[in-house]
């Protein structure tokens, strides 16, 4: 009888639940949201694709093993967790059970193992997962992999948005790059493509919420479908996607021209938000080639630079001062280290150093391009500096931006370079690092190591230990601001934009059309 009662009593508070949720739920349900976005993607299998406007979309129909929380913290997404040997070089992830693909298909530990598998032939980051030699499904909900050296990024890499690691079907993992099914996981189906026009979503009324969380945290946590279909239209120029907007054409901007923000601002019927940190605003030196390999000449550029003004103008007036090449609240932040070099705007100790160089007025090589408008004003403006301030003798290079990236990759011929960095100090410090230490056969971006960075590397990278790890960063961030081979002229944020019928937007580093309905 007592088990009866206890029966019919869930019963009664479990109606009484649908009472008071189902209606609100319902209400909350329905509608075609139209996302506006740049440009179409150039892939839309999500795996092999690096592109914002790739993960734009993917995100929303594709799930991973972990995802990222709302300050870019890896925490357990399809997986409920992982257990990692002493050693580090194994890593048991349990499963989270009853995950429906799109096909109706329960995801299950074969799924997993063929999707990292194919990433590590099509992946748009394969490498990242170069230290995986072995990944075996050892049990239906239970996924093991086997490092050949240790890897203490290896859940920063697998729940990265930057070129998702997706978890598709089995039947998914042998195909070739571009050619793979729309299946995954998400809250949205992917439905239709028309490059000149748009992609669209359908929510995914079978979709598995993560019971683990109580909300939406970032790319993770307890995700909730509202719209019944998002169409996600291609609008590459600015003003236009700024007009759609005001004429209620589309309900949600992801990159909204700063003027129209500010023009916008007092219009009721629209709300701003400021995504920011979205990039580091970088000015890249090549310290193997021509002037720029004297490391006090650096160091006078460095000192005789005004970053606010910097920033101001790359940005159009949505910026942050700050040294920190981590953002704020990451693990890894490594709080005041360097500042004191940053932002002094000494010029004459900036003289003194330039005179120490020896600098002849030899002609510095700097290199930009007109394709983004922050990386051109960034160069512009710090030319302006260094000839008024140190006399600097600098000849501007205008290009288009893959005739810049191209450039740049090349040891001789340049001499500076303007970059944004923007989705790599949000996915951890393993990117951020590698800007140094990485690239062109490990002569980093500027076609020379220098051993303090590189020991800072190595640390950060053979250490599970979170302490090593922040020292690694921390030390590592206090050499750049020493040797300067690169200037992080700080924080440049973005707009976004939604109608005011549209109701529990956050600004993000993507759109996140979960969780949002229309009042």
């Amino acid at each position: 009888m007592g088990g009866l009662r206890r029966n019919l009593l869930w019963g009664v508070s479990l109606m009484a639940l649908m009472i008071a949720s189902g209606p609100a739920l319902a209400q909350k349900k329905g509608g075609d949201a139209i996302l506006g976005v740049t440009s179409p993607p150039p892939l839309t299998d999500a795996q092999a694709s690096t592109a914002e406007a790739s993960r734009n979309i993917s995100m929303h129909w594709i799930e991973t093993l972990y995802a990222r929380d709302q300050k870019a913290n890896p925490i357990p997404e399809l997986a409920t967790g992982v257990d990692i040997s002493a050693d580090g070089l194994t890593y048991v992830f349990t499963l989270r059970q009853g995950v429906k693909f799109h096909n109706g298909q329960e995801m299950t530990s074969k799924d997993v193992k063929a999707s990292l598998e194919r990433y590590q032939k099509v992946g748009g980051a394969a490498l990242t997962l170069s230290a995986v030699k072995a990944i075996e499904a050892t049990d239906k909900y239970k996924v093991t992999l086997r490092l050949s050296a240790v890897n203490p990024s290896l859940l920063a890499i697998l729940s990265a948005p930057g070129a998702p690691i997706a978890i598709y079907p089995e039947s998914e993992g042998d195909k070739e790059r571009g050619r793979v099914n729309h299946i995954g996981t998400g809250p949205y189906k992917f439905t239709e493509y028309k490059p000149d026009s748009h992609v669209k979503l359908t929510r995914f009324d079978e979709y598995s919420q993560n019971a683990n969380y109580q909300k939406r945290d970032g790319f993770g946590g307890k995700k909730t479908g509202y719209f019944d279909t998002i169409t996600v239209r291609f609008i590459p120029e600015g003003g236009a996607r700024a007009a759609a907007l005001e004429a209620g054409e589309i309900h949600v901007i992801d990159n909204l021209p700063p003027p129209a923000a500010k023009r916008l601002k007092g219009n009721p019927n629209i709300r701003i938000y400021e995504a920011k940190p979205w990039n580091l605003n970088l000015i890249v030196f090549n310290v193997g080639d021509g002037p720029t390999t004297n490391q006090k000449l650096r160091q006078a550029i460095l000192y005789a630079l005004d970053m606010e003004e910097i920033l101001a103008i790359a940005s159009d007036g949505l910026y942050e001062v700050n040294h920190a090449w981590q953002y704020a609240g990451t693990l890894h932040h490594a709080g005041d280290v360097g500042k004191e070099h940053y932002n002094v705007k000494d010029v004459a100790r900036a003289k003194r150093l330039l005179q120490e160089s020896g600098y002849k007025g030899e002609e510095i090589a700097f290199l930009t391009d007109s394709t983004i408008k922050g990386h051109n004003d960034t160069a512009v403006v710090a030319t302006e500096h260094l000839r008024k301030n140190l006399g600097l003798n600098i000849k501007l290079n205008v290009v288009d931006w893959p005739t810049a990236f191209n450039l740049r990759r090349q040891p001789k011929g340049w001499h500076m370079w303007t970059v944004g960095f923007g989705v790599e100090p949000y996915e951890g410090p393993v990117n951020v690092i590698g800007l140094t230490t990485k690239q062109n056969d490990g002569k980093g971006a500027q076609w020379l190591s220098d051993p303090v960075l590189e020991a800072a590397d190595k640390l950060f990278n053979n250490s599970l230990k979170l302490e090593d790890q922040k020292k690694a960063v921390s030390d590592w961030q206090r050499r750049m601001y020493e040797w300067v081979p690169v200037i992080n002229t700080g924080v440049i944020g973005r707009y976004q934009a939604t109608v005011a019928k549209v109701e529990g937007y956050e600004p993000n580093r993507i759109p996140r059309m979960w969780d949002l309905w229309f009042k």
